[in-house]
């Protein structure tokens, strides 16, 4: 009969192989978990499908022929390099990273993080440059039940919403009828160099004021950056009715909120609830909410924040609806992992306490093999 022993090669062969099977079936037993507030993010990423599915289906009714190169993903909210109305440099990546409707999620996970809850109202500042994220935000808002209170530069950088004819502002007027958004925009500067459109052309800016009028937005047309600024302002306090906001968000960079384009660097993506102290060139209203002890949600560096939350970046094709770590996350199976250390724990003890019987009896002058 054999007697197990912790220093028999029978005996570590057949430790090993059990270790082994242990591991194997601890590592396979790995469950999907889903992340807190799963629902919520699913019906903002559901939200945010349709809206990208009525906007492409309004460019084919109205004629367009999409990009397929520049915009593979047939979404309708890349615009093209140059036009009238383009204020700046965009970079084509990180517009494709942005039309991926998970990004509601990712949007309504910061307003947790930072607390918002219904009924709260949150400042919001948009630009033409990002108008997929631009949407995901309301629709974020609407879904947790917060009132975004919204300012918007309709100028945008290239692949942006830069068509004169189909503007951001058009994108919020058609899926404001449809229902699936029910805020818009309540102002609306030209956008651009100072926010009054410097370095577009005269042309450009009279396109962007027609944009503005046909769908039926106040006109900020202050003759200076901080005109605009403080027109903005009185434009936030008069809504806030002396109730502090709970958060201010930025997408984009626009002139009047980050003060220069230096500041879209310096300010972190994401999340910020305390200000941070840094040598900024100049000053915007992000500045006058985070000194207020407000926090700031600022979306520009977008594949930074792709990483950050586990989204791909410049997807072909666009990622399912619900994937990503945003809302699940792969674990082990704990309690397969605990029966497999308490099974080897198990086996381990019982060889010990063979092993210590042994060199009693070895002690006491009698081969223990005699015994078997």
């Amino acid at each position: 009969m054999y007697r197990p022993s912790i220093k028999s090669k029978r005996t570590l062969l057949v430790l090993m192989i059990l270790a082994a099977g242990l591991f194997y079936w601890a590592e396979n037993s790995r469950v999907w978990v889903r992340q807190p507030h799963y629902d919520m993010k699913l019906q903002a990423a559901q939200r945010m499908q349709q809206s990208l599915e009525v906007l492409r289906r309004d460019r084919a009714e109205a004629g367009w022929t999409l990009d397929e190169i520049n915009d593979p993903n047939q979404s309708a909210l890349i615009g093209v390099q140059y036009s009238l109305i383009t204020t700046d440099e965009g970079d084509l990546g990180a517009k494709l990273t942005s039309i991926n409707p998970n990004f509601a999620a990712v949007i309504l996970q910061m307003l947790l993080d930072a607390e918002v809850q219904q009924g709260d109202q949150v400042a919001v500042a948009f630009t033409g440059s990002f108008p997929a994220l631009n949407l995901a935000t309301i629709i974020a808002c609407e879904v947790l039940g917060a009132e975004p209170v919204i300012v918007t530069s309709v100028g945008a950088s290239m692949w942006g919403a830069n068509e004169p004819e189909f503007t951001y502002l058009d994108m919020e007027r058609i899926l404001y009828k449809q229902g699936l958004i029910r805020h818009r925009s309540l102002a609306a500067s030209i956008g651009g160099g100072e926010d009054i459109g410097r370095s577009v052309s005269l042309a450009g800016r009279g396109l962007i004021e027609e944009s503005i009028l046909r769908n039926n937005v106040a006109l900020i047309g202050g003759k200076s950056l901080e005109e605009n600024q403080e027109l903005r302002r009185q434009l936030y306090r008069q809504k806030a009715q002396g109730i502090l906001y709970k958060v201010f968000i930025n997408v984009g960079g626009g002139s009047a909120v980050l003060g220069s384009t230096e500041n879209g660097d310096l300010i972190p993506p994401g999340l910020s609830k305390v200000y941070l102290q840094k040598n900024y060139p100049s000053r915007g209203l992000i500045h006058e909410f985070w000194e207020m002890g407000v926090p700031v949600i600022h979306l520009l560096n977008v594949d930074r924040l792709a990483n950050q939350y586990g989204l791909p970046r410049a997807p072909v094709p666009l990622p399912p609806v619900g994937s990503g770590a945003i809302f699940q996350v792969e674990r082990y199976n704990l309690t397969v992992a605990g029966i497999s250390c308490a099974i080897l724990f198990t086996v381990l003890l019982f060889i010990v306490i063979l092993d210590r019987d042994k060199y009693k009896l070895k002690e006491e002058g009698v081969d223990p093999d005699t015994l078997m």
